[in-house]
């Protein structure tokens, strides 16, 4: 059976998935109003980290920031509708202070969390940006910083990324339209075009010269839809990759 494959570049990355060519749909199609499956609703949460770790992947790089921003006790929203304005408060206040340093506007992606017990937390990436600034455009509360450094790939930033979200859906009981809130000015990855390979089984990783695999990111899985088997997988190029050429053409080594 001939295998079908897609890959993804973003920064660093390739994310490559496989399928068998899809057969006869065998799944018990949703009607309409019956709501989304337990199962679809987890594929879809897999479809969206997927896009996630690529827009990450495209727009920030090793040395940018990790940030988070929490609330004192007394400052703490009701709800996230409240942590939006804090937001956007903070965020403007952040576009002038970085416009006085004749910096641009800094590019961002960003979660709400909001626990069961209370706690009140903005998760996000920045570029890097003094941490003094920083403090003084949050006022509710800490900021919390950690140097981003995974060779490239945020695919488990992302996951985590989903999971506050989820978290925060949870505790509000309802829905959100977005999993995440992105800037403007952000790189957006397009999906590789599919391509049928007919001299490659399923399963088959391939890692090509110069890249590793990131060994968490695989997943394998049959399609409820349609029975087609399926891969997924993310190999990373190595920082020193390709290595640099000595003068006259050659290469080092």
């Amino acid at each position: 059976m001939a295998v079908v494959e897609r890959k993804t570049k973003a920064g660093r990355t390739v994310t490559v998935q496989q399928y068998t060519r899809p057969g006869k749909h065998i799944g018990k199609r949703e009607r309409k109003g019956e709501g989304t499956s337990p199962a679809q609703k987890e594929g879809n949460i897999r479809r969206a980290v997927m896009k996630l770790t690529w827009l990450m992947n495209a727009n920030f790089s090793d040395g940018d920031l990790l940030v988070t921003l929490d609330y004192q006790r007394k400052n703490r929203p009701e709800d996230s509708a409240q942590m939006n304005r804090d937001f956007t408060n903070f965020y403007d206040r952040l576009k002038r202070a970085m416009r006085r340093a004749g910096e641009p506007p800094p590019k961002y992606i960003r979660v709400l969390e909001v626990g069961s017990k209370g706690a009140r937390h903005h998760h996000m990436l920045l570029p890097k940006i003094d941490l003094e600034i920083l403090r003084k455009c949050w006022t509710a509360g800490g900021v919390h910083v950690d140097p981003l450094y995974t060779d490239g790939n945020y695919r488990a930033v992302a996951e985590y990324f989903v999971k506050y979200t989820r978290r925060t859906m949870e505790t509000e009981q309802r829905e959100m339209k977005k999993l995440w809130y992105p800037s403007k000015g952000l790189k957006h990855v397009e999906p590789g075009k599919a391509r049928e390979i007919k001299s490659r089984k399923i399963g088959e990783i391939k890692v090509p010269k110069g890249y590793y695999l990131d060994q968490d990111s695989v997943r394998t899985g049959i399609s409820a839809y349609d029975g087609s088997e399926t891969l997924t997988y993310i190999v990373v190029r190595l920082p020193d990759w390709p290595p640099k050429r000595k003068k006259g053409g050659g290469r080092h080594g």
